[in-house]
């Protein structure tokens, strides 16, 4: 008898312990959120290679593309490759587009130098690049 009076007793507490537990949570880290901030800009024609460096490896490009003075439009193309600036291997295509245009592409890899690869032909072009940064919101 006295066994089975200690089994409730346990029994009972330990239900006690669980719903009192029920109510009470951890408080998670609020989740971050992502901040541009400008990192470069570029502007040319033609093909080249322009290097920069992300701390974060999160990166935002954007482009805009005009057509080069006297070009057609059916000929110009404009092509812009992420590539790792310490091996030079291809990483990421961010667009391949035929006249002139304008887009943004995000890029997640890991912090290092990168390298940009533009194969242009009958556009100027314009690149901005924006680190993307992750902080605690605003309360």
């Amino acid at each position: 008898m006295r066994v089975q009076s200690c089994a409730r007793t346990l029994a009972a507490l330990t239900l006690v312990l669980a719903l009192a537990d029920c109510g009470r949570r951890d408080d998670a880290p609020a989740p971050l959120a992502g901040v541009e901030q400008p990192m470069a800009s570029w502007e040319g024609s033609g093909s080249q290679t322009l290097g920069l460096v992300s701390q974060s490896g999160r990166f935002r490009l954007r482009w805009h593309t005009r057509l080069e003075p006297g070009r057609d439009a059916a000929h110009a193309r404009f092509k812009l490759t992420v590539h790792s600036g310490v091996s030079g291997r291809f990483l990421h295509e961010v667009t391949d587009q035929r006249g002139p245009g304008e887009g943004s592409a995000n890029v997640e890899d890991d912090p290092r130098p990168f390298n940009l690869m533009v194969e242009s032909d009958g556009l100027v072009w314009q690149i901005w690049a924006d680190e993307v940064v992750l902080v605690p919101p605003r309360e």
